[in-house]
């Protein structure tokens, strides 16, 4: 019948293209296994070839800069010259002393003095009531205490030989006058005013050594009885010792 006749011919071309399939399979799988392996690719080393240029061109570069600065800073030491010493600060001394003022007032300020002694030294202020009891000379345009009596007020209040004298408090007659005895015709009156005087020779200003002198005999007109204010340069008490022996 016709369906049988159609059954067969789909049935005929099924088988047809089952073993079409087979065939092609069973083809590529032996191509597949008749091909034969591509060969690894060279593996690269480091450090060498292109590598081993490049390092030792940057090797050759960073010596040539080296030579160049080393160059450049011989020359410039030869252009400055050699290293000199930075100067040090200047040392100075301070002290607070009883500065008088024109209204006749005293105020404590603080009076700064340079160092008279080229080894290290301090500045002292010492009270010595008059009489002090020392002996003072010139020496390199200072004044220095040559002399010191034993158990004299300067002794007491600790001067030492070989202090350099600085400064002293002085006195001396001034005439006050008054608004009212200016109107009324006077002459004014004389009062004793106190005040420190420098003892520095070679100033400013510069002094003799007659006027320190009178300057700290001064003191005993203090109508007050105060002592002599006296400001001494001493040497450091270990340099002090090496020089007495």
């Amino acid at each position: 019948s016709l369906q049988q006749a159609m059954m067969k011919i789909l049935f005929f071309r099924s088988s047809k293209l089952c073993c079409f399939f087979f065939f092609f399979v069973v083809a590529a799988e032996g191509f597949l296994l008749a091909t034969p392996p591509l060969p690894p690719a060279p593996s690269k080393k480091l450090g060498a070839g292109a590598n081993d240029d490049d390092a030792a061109a940057l090797l050759a570069e960073a010596e040539r800069l080296r030579r160049e600065a080393a160059v450049a800073e011989e020359a410039l030491a030869e252009e400055m010259g050699p290293p000199q010493a930075l100067p040090l600060p200047e040392r100075k001394f301070r002290l607070r002393l009883p500065m008088s003022k024109p209204d006749w007032s005293v105020v404590e300020e603080e009076v700064e003095f340079s160092p008279k002694l080229e080894s290290s030294s301090e500045l002292v202020r010492v009270d010595v009531p008059v009489p002090c009891g020392m002996l003072l000379e010139e020496c390199d345009d200072s004044v220095v205490v040559a002399e010191v009596a034993a158990e004299s007020n300067a002794a007491i209040a600790g001067v030492r030989v070989g202090d350099v004298l600085r400064a002293t408090s002085a006195v001396r007659a001034q005439m006050e006058m008054p608004t009212w005895q200016l109107l009324g015709g006077g002459i004014g009156r004389p009062r004793f005013f106190r005040f420190i005087y420098g003892a520095d020779l070679a100033g400013p200003p510069r002094r003799s050594f007659d006027d320190v002198l009178s300057a700290v005999a001064s003191n005993r007109d203090d109508p007050d009885n105060r002592p002599a204010l006296l400001v001494l340069e001493r040497r450091a008490e270990e340099e002090e010792e090496e020089v007495t022996k």
